[in-house]
């Protein structure tokens, strides 16, 4: 049975009073992080909130005691990424699992939507195809059916009564094709723009790689990935290739980081013997017209594909961050066994600053990026996570969220756990509102006797990053309709958060009663 043959609403609101979201102590609040000169303003630019991948905003977010809950449902199939333009506009990417179509989707502060525009299929069981980025000219890069493709939204003008698609303003190359010389049996999994503030139209291209998981544990390695940087002419689209280089038996299953030294990605990888045990964290940098590899650092990997897992190896994307001291810093989670660490390198030369082990024995994995400031990492655990459409997820995922505190300068223990929620399950990717010092997490409970047959409450939950307690919960609704399986959650300039599940648009806004003037 489908769970979408009942009828669900087109449009609810609700609104909801809770208590005020303030942390005991914000220690992020006058944290900053560094702007790319070719993506739109940080907090606003990228499914990551920036080119660091802080998964943090400046912004306070939701915080009043009365919230408005608006749930819109959403046609064009399930909306993991978003970004905001100066208009207040939300833009995603929508995948329609029926049809594998990626969409590019504009809507307003309020869920209602103003366009929609077919963005090529997805051609595997990985999100590649789905990122993007908004540009410093709020237009909406793409990649696209292994091309990289811009969409006009700075300020997309609704039209009464109709929903419509956008022309590309321009559009590259065929990348694959440019950089292996064949179209064929490899994929573009995203890019962004190379940080020079002198050569605006060059493109780090992180290539997946193909490994076959679909056969796993008899799989092989078909494709090796790559990374690129590409030159597009923005007034026609024409492509030039600049420097690529392959890494040999090395596949990725995640989108990079950059900063103004480069690019750093994350791979899974095959060892002598054929095993899937070695991955690396790398460092490209980009010298005249040639990449380089700075430095790669191996990490400790379990080996084997993780229940609900969809990397062998590290499922994050690298995080950024740097110390008051200067001393800059890039994290992930390794997926080891008997338990994940969350493994912090120092970003000048890859050396391996602190390995933390985090969730309980055989029960923890991680596919959702570090929030990372400063000398703090937020880690989660997806252990058991099944996005297996069209079914919700009818048991648990494994729970737990810790707060991870570094310090280079202690050689004995640079590394401590400041708090862990060990009872919470979380989906996704939450994010970190510096301005309010909240964390703001999509969690699920699945403790009534409905939950094996109907799936788990979902929520919108606020969580004090300073010390972990949950300060509300806000129910989304039950079962597959209100999972939002992966992808982040995201805030427009007013500080209104925003979220895709497989059937909704959803959105938290601070509630202000029009007083009318006598």
């Amino acid at each position: 049975m489908n769970p979408f043959d009942h009828v669900v609403p087109m449009r609810t609101e609700e609104l909801h009073h809770v208590p005020p979201a303030q942390s005991a102590r914000n220690r992020f609040a006058d944290a900053a992080i560094p702007q790319n000169p070719w993506m739109a303003k940080n907090d606003f630019g990228s499914p990551h909130q920036d080119s660091w991948c802080s998964e943090s905003v400046s912004l306070d977010g939701p915080v009043s005691d009365n919230l408005l809950l608006i749930k819109q449902r959403n046609p064009f199939g399930y909306t993991p990424n978003m970004v905001c333009n100066s208009q207040n506009q939300m833009v995603g990417i929508a995948l329609d699992y029926a049809s594998s179509q990626f969409w590019v989707v504009v809507f307003d502060e309020n869920c209602n939507l103003i366009s929609g525009t077919p963005a090529g299929k997805r051609t595997s069981n990985t999100f590649g195809g789905g990122y993007f980025y908004l540009d410093n000219n709020d237009n909406t890069i793409v990649v696209q059916e292994n091309r990289i493709v811009s969409y006009p939204t700075a300020n997309v003008q609704p039209k009464e009564g109709d929903i419509y698609e956008l022309e590309p303003k321009w559009e590259s190359l065929d990348i694959i094709e440019l950089v292996t010389g064949s179209g064929h049996g490899n994929s573009l999994y995203s890019a962004l723009p190379v940080w020079d503030h002198n050569r605006p139209n060059l493109y780090w291209c992180l290539i997946a790689g193909n490994y076959d998981y679909e056969n796993y544990p008899d799989s092989t390695l078909r494709n090796q990935a790559w990374m690129a940087v590409v030159e597009i002419n923005p007034s026609d689209g024409s492509t030039t290739l600049i420097s690529a280089e392959r890494l040999e038996n090395q596949w990725n299953n995640n989108t990079f980081a950059v900063d103004a030294k480069g690019a750093y990605i994350v791979t899974n990888g095959l060892d002598s013997e054929g095993a899937c045990t070695e991955g690396y964290l790398w460092a490209f940098g980009l010298e005249g017209n040639n990449i380089t590899v700075r430095w790669k650092t191996l990490y400790k990997n379990a080996g084997y594909l993780k229940p609900g897992q969809k990397n062998i190896g590290s499922g994050t994307t690298p995080t950024l961050t740097i110390l008051e001291d200067g001393t800059e810093l890039v994290g992930i989670t390794d997926n080891a066994d008997p338990r994940l660490n969350v493994v912090v390198c120092n970003r000048a030369d890859g050396s391996i600053i602190s390995e933390t082990p985090c969730f309980a024995t055989m029960r923890s994995a991680d596919e959702a990026s570090l929030i990372g400031v400063g000398d703090s990492f937020v880690v989660e655990n997806n252990f058991g996570h099944y996005p297996t459409w069209p079914f919700s997820q009818l048991v648990p995922n494994g729970p737990g969220m810790a707060l991870i505190r570094i310090n280079p300068q202690n050689a004995e223990q640079p590394d401590e756990q400041v708090w862990e929620l060990p009872d919470m399950h979380f989906y996704a990717m939450n994010m970190l509102c510096r301005g309010s010092g909240i964390i703001f997490a999509h969690t699920c409970d699945w403790s009534d006797d409905i939950s094996s047959s109907k799936g788990g409450m979902y929520y919108i939950s606020a969580i004090d990053s300073f010390n972990g307690r949950v300060i509300w919960n806000i129910p989304l609704g039950r079962g597959v309709n209100y999972c939002h399986e992966y992808g982040g959650i995201y805030f427009n300039r007013n500080g209104d958060l925003y979220i895709g599940t497989n059937r909704y648009l959803i959105a938290i806004k601070n509630f202000r009663r029009l007083v009318e003037k006598p």
